[in-house]
């Protein structure tokens, strides 16, 4: 069962410390688990054991109050906390920090397996030390969307996580691990400027359980987000053989290009559509390297692609020459049919 707290802990540490033990936070789920996640969106501060929370909240929280298993949910949160020098002491040793944050998440099964979730962030957050660089406060603030879920892949595939930050302070942690095994499947801890980037791992079918995270992050003093940022961050899955987006060119008109590699057989079946006629004569590639032709194409004949490797991307490319002139060409690409 998640827990609620279990992410007001992760919220907590991502803020002060990032994630790099954050696989200890998930709670052990068990093997039969299908999807359950929880939600929740926080600002955090803190700061040196001089300074005491001498008004406000440290870590404002809004979160949904139970698991759920799909849909969308959204929450917000506002930041208002002054810390004080309490141990020199001296009064005159002030840190206050503001912000507002608003996040939501996406959740998609499909048969009961998880089969993309998105998370994103917007907000801003900002920080006014009295005396400067002279504080002895070392404060830092964070805030913050977060996701906890614990799901199954009844399939072999891949977990393709996309992530998008902000020009200032953006931060976004994946960590996704194999429940009876403890192996991560992918793990990755992003901070600093604007940055758009992808990264996956292989699942085989079992239980796993992941945390993600996205936000602003500010230290020491003197830093203002007075501009709203936004942070988004995704993850999905990906059969073996499947192809990533629908085909691309204009040659798809002509062209059925498959959802899917057959992986047991190492091979791509592509269809000519209906409109063929009009079409003189095409060559087929496979990352570049031209696997068959067809110079005579008919409505409902089938081209067959063999020979492709189990372990690498795939794209398929046909170039076609249309009767009367002009040429046009489809793409797609496939994930890979192994990890």
């Amino acid at each position: 069962m998640l827990r609620s707290t279990s992410v007001r802990r992760a919220l907590a540490a991502s803020a002060s410390v990032g994630l790099a033990g954050a696989l200890a936070w998930l709670p052990a789920g068990p093997a039969s688990a299908t999807v359950q996640a929880i939600f929740g969106v926080q600002g955090n501060t803190s700061t040196s054991t001089t300074c005491t929370l001498t008004a406000g909240v440290a870590s404002p929280t809004s979160m949904t109050p139970a698991p759920f298993t799909h849909g969308h949910k959204a929450f917000s949160v506002d930041l208002d906390a002054t810390y004080t020098d309490t141990v020199t002491p001296d009064p005159t040793d002030t840190v206050h920090m503001t912000g507002h944050y608003a996040g939501d998440v996406h959740l998609t099964r499909t048969g009961g397996n998880l089969s993309r979730a998105v998370i994103s962030g917007h907000g801003n957050v900002a920080m006014d030390a009295a005396k400067g660089d002279a504080t002895l406060c070392d404060p830092q603030a964070a805030m913050l969307s977060a996701f906890q879920t614990q799901f199954t892949e009844t399939q072999k595939g891949w977990l393709y996580v996309e992530r998008t930050t902000p020009p200032k302070m953006g931060v976004t942690e994946v960590i996704t691990q194999n429940v009876t095994t403890g192996d991560p499947v992918v793990f990755e801890i992003y901070q600093g400027s604007a940055s758009h980037a992808t990264s996956r791992g292989f699942v085989t079918p079992g239980s796993y359980q992941g945390l993600m995270a996205a936000g602003l992050t500010a230290g020491n003093v003197g830093i203002f987000l007075k501009n709203a940022t936004t942070s988004t961050l995704s993850m999905e899955f990906h059969k073996v053989g499947s192809a990533l987006t629908g085909p691309q060119g204009s040659g798809a008109r002509y062209v059925a290009l498959p959802g899917s590699l057959s992986c047991a057989a190492g091979k791509a079946t592509l269809g000519w559509k209906s409109s063929a006629g009009k079409v003189a004569g095409g060559s087929f590639l496979v990352n570049g390297k031209k696997k068959a032709a067809d110079n005579s194409p008919r409505g409902g004949e089938k081209v067959v692609l063999k020979h492709l490797s189990r372990t690498a991307d795939t794209t398929i490319t046909a170039k076609l020459h249309l009767k009367g002139g002009g040429t046009a060409t489809a793409t797609r690409t496939y994930v890979p049919c192994q990890g």
